[in-house]
């Protein structure tokens, strides 16, 4: 079993990891340079944009940003050398409207549920899995049938990156704790992620110690978030079963990414 975080340190990205390591309930393991989970890509430096195509022979990248994203990032380090596959987990968004997708979603919970941060984040989260199932399946589809390493990737690589990491672990039977741990890793670069996002300027500052809380990926929210696809979705293997997931595309699943 992985011991940690296993960080990939390149110019331009702060919260990049290889998802190789984590042991299933079978004793299988996840493969070393197969799935990289990250933030953004768009500021890395074409020395790093190499060793990603020389050292872990990158040749897809999943992207879960939305169109207004894509517009004000703009860059693309790669110059046609991997396969792009934009797949949001929200709703279709008009690149040119100031208001993203996600706006308002987060204060959006059931009847009875708890109105706590933690629980507010995972409902969330598993928006992601009733609003956007086709862009799960996607995502798990281009990891299967890829030729070599896939990126996964959203704005700050924690959110929306960690809900699909999560599943992608699940579905090849890693064990709670490792998604659990792999999700909340993150929390060691929530600093450098603000940084990114530019809010260095203001760092020491009240506002900016609740930026960072609330930018957090404690344990706590991907436990509530496995506990809810259990209970509301039947599942990690139901679910994929009820979107189509067939068992060519379990196994080409696990071929591509477990020894």
């Amino acid at each position: 079993m992985t011991t940690g975080p296993n960080w990939v340190e390149l110019d331009g990205v702060v919260n990049m990891r290889d998802l190789g390591g984590h042991t299933t309930v079978t004793g299988r393991t996840v493969r070393w340079r197969t799935v990289l989970r990250s933030d953004n890509l768009a500021d890395l430096t074409p020395s790093a944009a190499t060793l990603l195509l020389d050292h872990y022979r990158v040749s897809d990248v999943v992207d879960l940003r939305t169109n207004g994203e894509h517009a004000r990032d703009g860059a693309w380090p790669f110059n046609g050398q991997v396969h792009l596959h934009k797949m949001s987990l929200y709703p279709d968004d008009d690149p040119d409207d100031p208001i993203p997708p996600w706006h308002g979603q987060l204060a959006a919970t059931e009847p009875g549920e708890p109105r706590d941060r933690n629980h507010l984040t995972a409902l969330h989260y598993l928006g992601y899995f009733t609003t956007r199932p086709d862009s799960l399946i996607r995502a798990l589809r281009t990891v299967a049938s890829a030729s070599g390493a896939t990126i996964i990737n959203c704005a700050a690589g924690k959110d929306r990156t960690g809900a699909t990491s999560a599943l992608l672990l699940s579905a090849v039977g890693v064990p709670a704790d490792q998604v659990i741990a792999d999700y909340a890793a993150s929390n060691q670069r929530i600093r450098a992620i603000l940084e990114r996002l530019g809010e260095a300027a203001t760092v020491g500052s009240p506002e900016y110690e609740d930026r960072v809380a609330a930018q957090a990926t404690p344990p706590a929210v991907m436990e509530i978030l496995l506990d809810r696809i259990d209970r509301k979705l039947g599942g990690v293997a139901n679910w994929l079963d009820r979107q189509g997931w067939t068992g060519d595309d379990q196994s080409a699943l696990e071929n591509r990414l477990l020894d």
